[in-house]
């Protein structure tokens, strides 16, 4: 084998390790790319000898790193990076959220009824809309009252209310 196609090799390989971060192949091309590596050094060490083969080693094991992070650095620059990597912000302030803080803050106190047993996750009715909510940590049965104890983010926390004991 000629030694530019075993450089070729080499080089499709770094290509292909490359592309192997953006695409979702499995591995596949990431292999090939290595198995591609492999070949071109093995035929440079078989073909043109000792000083050949462990140049293109050498440019293989310095070269994949080195490729990789000029590679990052240079894509998001390109035509294609411009397409697949987002340039825009998605501020809080703008209404951007992963969660809506504060939209459960007004349950912090109020009553409600259990709908399904608390184990200690479940659901339960409070001023007439149903809640997923977690319990402190016991087990409630359902159509047992509960009172809002927390209200951390999405997470409403609840504890029950035990009935008034009747001593005469």
């Amino acid at each position: 084998m000629e030694l530019w196609l075993c450089i070729v090799l080499v080089s499709v390989g770094f290509v292909a390790i490359f592309v192997e971060f953006f695409v979702p192949a499995g591995g596949l091309v990431g292999v090939a790319g290595l198995a591609a590596m492999v070949v071109g050094i093995v035929f440079a060490y078989y073909d043109h000898g000792n000083l050949a083969g462990t140049l293109l080693l050498l440019l293989a094991l310095a070269g994949t790193p080195i490729s990789l992070a000029v590679g990052f650095k240079i894509f998001p620059h390109t035509f294609l990076g411009k397409r697949l990597i987002l340039s825009q912000s998605q501020p809080q302030e703008q209404g951007y959220t992963a969660s809506s803080s504060g939209k459960y803050e007004a349950l912090l106190g109020k009553e409600g009824v259990v709908v399904s047993p608390l184990r200690p996750v479940g659901m339960a009715r409070i001023d007439d809309e149903k809640y997923s909510v977690v319990t402190e940590g016991e087990m409630i049965e359902a159509g047992a009252a509960v009172k809002v104890t927390a209200v951390e983010g999405s997470r409403i926390v609840v504890r029950k209310i035990e009935p008034p004991s009747s001593s005469a």
